[in-house]
């Protein structure tokens, strides 16, 4: 089922309704959708949450009549090492996520010179980024693929919602 951003979705699982307001995609195959309460709900103090698309089935049309739902492109920089043309840091761009009302945003994975310390990870406006001139290395995304795409993603990652 293709999800549209703007639209009611309810997980088929615990039942939690919301409008869909952003994707959340890696380059390891997975998608997820974020589910933002309607208000009556969110009075009960309900975070937005994710779900993969095999879970939900459509409510009703939401906000999608009011607002017009971004277009989607391939992730190009997907398996890039990228460089922000604001801060100059070099990383692997991993994912990227897209919101009903913000532009699409890539997540670059930084590694340490240090490699037994752990990489840090940079949500940057697409704007921000170019593929490096030289890269040190680069990841064909169908590489790193599986059969079932994807597990979630960290809570430090959720932190741009």
């Amino acid at each position: 089922m293709e999800i549209i951003m703007g639209k009611t979705y309810r997980d088929i699982v615990s039942g939690f309704e919301g409008i869909c307001t952003n994707v959340v995609e890696w380059m390891y195959g997975c998608q997820q959708y974020t589910l933002q309460p309607r208000s009556d709900i969110a009075s009960r103090k309900e975070k937005p949450s994710f779900f993969y698309a095999k879970q939900l089935e459509l409510v009703d049309e939401g906000v999608s009549d009011k607002i017009e739902a971004p277009s989607f492109n391939p992730p190009v920089l997907f398996g890039k090492e990228c460089v922000d043309k604001v801060t100059g840091i070099h990383g692997m761009c991993i994912g990227r996520t897209m919101g009903l009302f913000s532009g699409p945003q890539y997540i670059l994975e930084i590694q340490p010179e240090d490699h037994e310390k752990p990489s840090r990870y940079e949500w940057l406006d697409e704007g921000r980024l170019e593929p490096a001139e030289h890269p040190t290395r680069e990841i064909d995304p169908e590489t790193v693929k599986g059969d079932r795409p994807g597990s979630g993603f960290p809570p430090e990652f959720i932190s741009f919602i």
